[in-house]
């Protein structure tokens, strides 16, 4: 079942801090833009014995060494008081029959336990009178990173307890028809990338604990990404996978041996000596987009109900996913369409949303689509006329320098 893809209403608030009424307090004006209730805003959302599970994003647990600059981890994962104020509506919609779930599949090299002491969001495990399990969806992690990318040099993880669902998207895959054999996903052994997606074979497993909720919340951050524009609610989907081989980044090489990983020729032998390398990282990567549509397509096989809350108050502009600047865009982004938001969101960060392909396939598409003049803008309360045609460049992230085009 898809999206509601017809007068999408979506919501932009604004607070200055984290605290955790100021969160709340947004998120209530958020509530009202869109047609919710104050008297238990998710009533319509969220139903007595439904499992939802919420979504952040909790890519890093730390911030990476290899990054040109220090910045707040807050610019790169969700914060927990948006995490908490979501779960704090949802719990009083519970009406103590249900269960909450908070979990994510972070970059292999994170450190749970570590991410959990940074943010201490397991301090609402007692917090509400329904269930609340906080999980770890990873079944491989990597706890050295010299060993990053070697699939045999991985350490076995509980991963998702309710296993997993298999989703084959056949011939709808947009990776359907492209030659397998140069497709790279997280390790260095591509066997598996490519028999998950050789002829109609297009396979992504889901964790299940995700998949089977009733009610899916995206809280994804405000942020650029040097491989596909801008990482917000589709690209957030990433995390929803158990098997992290499946998700194609790239393929080999560079464009005259049919390969997207760089550029040029020079650029792929110079990566053999660097010490950090950005594979992938360029708006003519013509693989990673693809991925990100099918799994938002994977999603959609199953009916549930959606919401998202984006975390713009820390925001991140330039080098994301890991390596982004802080930017206090001071922004909460609220709807019950995932799609629509991460229109909105781009849009508002000052680029262009059909420039960014995976958001770009989407606009206008029948089946799965949205029609962007179907979606009302409320800023602040107000509605935004010409909110996608007008030439104001909103919140204006800086974005890394072969991304310059998507910018308005």
């Amino acid at each position: 079942m898809k999206e509601r893809i017809f007068m999408i209403k979506v919501a932009i608030e604004h607070t200055d801090n984290y605290r955790l009424e100021s969160v709340k307090k947004a998120l209530m004006e958020c509530f009202k833009d869109i047609g919710y209730q104050d008297s238990n805003p998710f009533e319509k959302l969220v139903h007595p014995g439904d499992k939802v599970f919420i979504k952040p994003n909790w890519v890093a647990s730390r911030w990476r060494e290899s990054c040109p600059h220090t910045d707040s981890l807050y610019c790169v994962i969700t914060h927990p008081n948006v995490i908490e104020a979501v779960a704090d509506f949802a719990a009083e919609a519970l009406k103590g029959e249900g269960e909450i779930i908070i979990g994510d599949n972070p970059s292999i090299d994170a450190d749970f336990d570590e991410l959990m002491a940074y943010t201490k969001i397991e301090r609402i495990k007692n917090k509400y009178d329904v269930p609340v399990t906080i999980m770890d969806l990873r079944p491989l992690v990597c706890d050295k990173l010299k060993n990053y990318g070697k699939k045999d040099l991985m350490v076995s993880h509980k991963g998702d307890p309710c296993g997993s669902v298999k989703i084959n998207l056949g011939r709808e895959s947009l990776l359907y028809g492209i030659d397998p054999s140069r497709f790279r996903g997280v390790f260095d052994e591509r066997e598996d990338t490519v028999a998950a997606h050789t002829g109609e074979t297009q396979l992504y497993t889901f964790s299940r604990s995700l998949y089977d909720a009733d009610v899916y919340i995206s809280i994804p951050k405000l942020k650029t990404h040097q491989k596909v524009g801008a990482t917000l609610n589709l690209k957030g989907l990433v995390g929803s996978i158990a098997d992290k081989n499946q998700l194609v980044h790239w393929q080999v090489g560079y464009p005259e041996i049919h390969g997207d990983e760089y550029p040029t020729k020079e650029a792929y032998e110079e990566s053999k000596k660097a010490k950090v390398t950005h594979r992938g990282a360029w708006p003519g990567n013509d693989t990673i987009w693809r991925m990100v549509a099918d799994l938002y397509k994977g999603m959609l096989k199953k009916e549930r109900r959606y919401f998202t809350v984006i975390d713009g108050i820390v925001a991140g502009e330039g080098q994301g996913p890991f390596c982004p600047t802080s930017k206090n865009a001071n922004t909460l982004i609220a709807s019950d369409s995932m799609l629509a938001a991460d229109c909105v969101a781009v849009r508002y960060m000052g680029m262009d949303p059909q420039k960014i392909k995976y958001l770009n396939y989407f606009i206008g598409n029948n089946e799965y689509g949205i029609d962007l003049d179907a979606i009302s803008v409320i800023d602040n309360s107000v509605m935004v006329p010409d909110f996608f045609s007008g030439k104001s460049r909103y919140l204006d992230f800086y974005v890394v320098e072969q991304w310059k085009d998507v910018k308005i």
